[in-house]
């Protein structure tokens, strides 16, 4: 019978777009405060626009470039540390919170989250997530970025349960199935976020992680050991 459920975080439980948009405007705020004349709305917009155009790689490089301040190396290291340790404005994806609490009545719940430590310590902390779980697993924190099965032994320990008895839940196959697989753990899929165009194997697959107690309880998924194998 599955007793634990080891859950990521990302685009999983709430849209990690929304963190990047909120980042985005604490460094706009930033560079305003000390530039009265950049306006952060349009700093912002520009922001927005370059992510969307070419990705993250040169956001704030081309931000301030068209802002008519120099993009220098000493500059850009500086809007990435607000980018960084700014508080998330995010929430949960409807339904979250209170599906977390349902499922924590039958199961031991662990979030494994994937990405630097200071930037995934403060969502949780803007979520509140930690009194919802059992425990939260950094897994950059121990050298060992998804899909390495270490963050999630360490999981598995701390909650008492051998893989067969667990069950990841994400939305990234390249991230959580893999993971899974070489754990022996099943794996459902949670069809969100950037990577809900890619096909993959899972024993179930959900829209939205608010499905997942009633699917754990009508289903052979939650109470059977999990089948799923490397």
């Amino acid at each position: 019978m599955a007793r634990a459920l080891l859950i990521d975080m990302d685009d999983t439980l709430f849209d990690e777009g929304d963190y990047v948009r909120s980042g985005f405007r604490a460094v706009a705020e930033a560079v305003a405060k000390d530039h009265p004349d950049v306006a952060a709305d349009d700093l912002f917009g520009g922001m927005i626009g370059e992510l969307t155009a070419n990705g993250r790689g040169k956001v704030f490089d081309v931000a301030l470039a068209r802002a008519g301040l120099a993009p220098t190396p000493e500059r850009i290291a500086d809007l990435v540390t607000v980018y960084r340790t700014h508080r998330p404005d995010i929430a949960f994806w409807p339904g979250v919170a209170e599906a977390l609490k349902d499922l924590k009545a039958d199961y031991r719940l662990a979030i494994v989250t994937d990405g630097l430590g200071i930037m995934q310590r403060r969502k949780v902390a803007a979520l509140g997530l930690e009194a919802l779980v059992d425990l939260v697993v950094y897994c950059w924190e121990l050298d060992a970025p998804k899909p390495h099965p270490r963050p999630y032994r360490v999981a598995l320990e701390a909650l008492g349960s051998p893989p067969a008895e667990a069950l990841v839940i994400g939305d990234n196959p390249a991230h959580d199935l893999a993971a899974a697989q070489a754990l022996g753990c099943g794996f459902i899929r949670v069809v969100a976020g950037r990577f809900a165009a890619e096909d993959a194997p899972a024993l179930a697959t959900v829209a939205r992680f608010a499905e997942i107690p009633h699917l754990l309880r009508m289903t052979e998924i939650g109470r059977l050991p999990c089948p799923q194998r490397p």
